[in-house]
């Protein structure tokens, strides 16, 4: 019975592997997608069982697999979202942390969670319920450091993490009022409920000032010939006005975020200079 039970978990571990393996792979492909992609990021972390699919589920509706398994979410779902004020993000799911990994899935594992280092904004879903609630922060926190993902590291590249203290509806009385009351004095805390939707109205506009407190209102005059970088800005900044003067120049006023502004660059460097010179006259 102990060697069919071992061979059991052997193949357990295994699959495991393979699936793990397969995300690895896609990776690569899902980042550039990302980088690419007209809308900003915005990731959800966590603890096993914390929520976070079914933050996801209330936030995006989609119905995706919630269940309480490890590795639920191997290959991160990603949806459009609407923010309150009618801008759009992609919000994406990750795979569950827990404690104590086996030594030779931890390099795979974390694999699956670089997609964070391209999320302008990274919620941490924490179940505010379970008595072990700080224990489980600091696991996560110390998964998130091994990416290079601080909280100094977040403010030096720009990236916000906020505190969601899910699971509120599991507390009662002063436990409750003390996460909503912690949620009110700390700017990037928030107390809601996954399941029955309180405080999620509350987490969305916070998502939508921190992303719109990133924008740059920039002026950029581009030759109307650079059709594919008009377009791509079109498609990824905020484009506020665009005229196209006589003179054949395509005068632009865009919010433009940090990230945005570097993925640009990487995608046209011989309009970078140009684009860093509209940048740098805006912040005079």
């Amino acid at each position: 019975q102990i060697e069919a039970d071992r061979r059991m978990i052997q193949e357990r571990i295994t699959k495991i592997e393979r699936q793990l393996e397969t995300v690895k792979r896609t990776r690569q492909l899902h980042r550039k997608t990302r980088r690419d992609a007209p809308y900003p990021v915005v990731a959800l972390v966590g603890y096993t069982n914390a929520g976070k699919s079914t933050l996801f589920n209330r936030l995006t509706e989609a119905g995706v697999f919630a269940e309480n398994l490890l590795f639920a979410t191997l290959d991160p779902t990603m949806r459009g979202l609407m923010l309150p004020s009618g801008r759009k993000i992609i919000l994406s799911d990750t795979v569950g942390f827990i404690s104590d990994l086996p030594t030779h899935l931890v390099a795979a594992f974390r694999a699956t969670l670089e997609e964070v280092l391209e999320a302008e904004v990274i919620l941490h879903v924490r179940d505010a319920a379970h008595e072990e609630t700080e224990i489980q922060k600091r696991d996560v926190e110390d998964v998130l450091a091994s990416l290079g993902v601080t909280k100094e590291s977040a403010e030096e590249n720009e990236q916000h993490v906020v505190d969601v203290l899910n699971k509120i509806d599991l507390l009662e009385g002063e436990a409750h009022d003390a996460a909503v009351n912690l949620s009110a004095r700390e700017p990037l805390t928030v107390a809601v409920s996954a399941l029955t939707g309180e405080g999620t109205q509350e987490l969305l506009a916070l998502i939508d000032r921190l992303i719109v407190d990133e924008e740059r209102h920039v002026h950029f005059d581009l030759p109307s010939n650079e059709g594919e970088a008009i377009a791509w800005l079109h498609a990824n900044a905020h484009v506020r006005k665009r005229e196209d003067g006589e003179d054949g120049i395509v005068h632009l006023d865009i919010g433009l975020t940090p990230l945005v502004a570097g993925r640009f660059e990487k995608r046209f460097p011989d309009l970078s200079r140009r684009l860093g010179e509209a940048a740098a006259h805006a912040a005079e």
